[in-house]
């Protein structure tokens, strides 16, 4: 039988490292009406898999993502996706887990439309259901813009940097983490692929809602800026925040306020991240360019 399952990540507050584990998550009752009362909770554990270390957590699951807390250490910060369904098939596991799209631009773009005609159906019905579920409905299109801008940043990266050499030799010389890694000759002679492979598995672990560390793997690997401007950047930023707010604290600030979402101020939220997304769109598709035919200096006649 399948599980909900998500992929957690933490600073371990017994190894200090960074860490990563997969915990089970009780999946949210779809037929609760109104939907902010279908939040699902359980308690669990989960194991850090830099020292082995257990921690005792309670879950909790909705429509706007997952929230896990260290129930012994309430302010280490767990960051936690939504929870898709885990196979029994390891090898269907694999497949998913490594996917990339061809077109991460078309992937967002066709999610970005199908929220876009969600938003106008909450906002322009009258009754039922849906206008009495307008505010979560409308909480969940902003996280989901959020979540589909973040997708879109991991698969773009992941395929430019894995599809050039020398955008990969810039990032292991660049970039502190990669550049000191240890690879034994004998894995090597084993994996002739093992730098790639690394470097897939460092770019698959990033949080691409952290924009300044996505900022600056775009600048490395690509030599790219992803931001048009600082005003669209700040904007950005803030969004995030408030995503983080809806994910972790139920769409409440770290003061207990709770954010609301009208559908003017969701609609201008999509209307950022998508400039945003565009302006990295037409950044990549330039730099591929030059890493695949560099400019030739030729010599200019006197």
């Amino acid at each position: 039988m399948s599980q909900l399952t998500t992929t957690a990540r933490f600073e371990c507050p017994v190894c200090r490292k960074e860490a990563h584990a997969t915990v089970e998550v009780p999946e949210v009752d779809w037929c609760v009406e109104p939907l902010s009362d279908s939040l699902s909770e359980d308690d669990g554990e989960m194991e850090c898999d830099q020292c082995g270390e257990f921690f005792n957590i309670n879950i909790q699951n909705s429509p706007a993502g997952c929230f896990i807390e260290m129930i012994d250490h309430p302010n280490v910060e767990v960051d936690a996706e939504e929870a898709p369904f885990a196979s029994d098939d390891s090898q269907e596991n694999e497949w998913l887990n490594n996917a990339i799209p061809q077109r991460p631009y078309d992937v967002y773009i066709s999610n970005y439309y199908h929220l876009g005609d969600v938003l106008a159906e909450c906002s322009g019905s009258e009754a039922g259901v849906i206008r009495r579920s307008a505010a979560v409905i409308q909480r969940m299109i902003f996280a989901e813009t959020i979540s589909s801008m973040e997708a879109y940043l991991g698969d773009t990266l992941q395929q430019a940097v894995l599809t050039s050499a020398k955008a990969k030799q810039r990032l292991t010389v660049k970039d502190k983490e990669l550049s000191n890694e240890k690879v034994a000759l004998s894995v090597i002679l084993a994996n002739p692929n093992v730098v790639s492979d690394k470097i897939r598995t460092y770019l698959k672990g990033l949080l691409y809602h952290n924009l300044p560390k996505v900022e600056a793997m775009f600048k490395i690997a690509l030599d790219v800026d992803i931001f048009p401007d600082e005003d669209l950047k700040v904007r950005l930023l803030e969004i995030v925040q408030i995503r983080h707010d809806v994910v972790h604290r139920n769409g409440k600030d770290k003061d207990g306020e709770e954010h609301s979402f009208p559908t003017a101020w969701v609609m201008e939220a999509m209307e950022n991240v998508r400039t945003f997304v565009e302006t990295v769109e037409a950044s990549v598709s330039r730099a591929r360019l030059e890493l695949l035919y560099p400019s030739i200096e030729t010599q200019q006649p006197e």
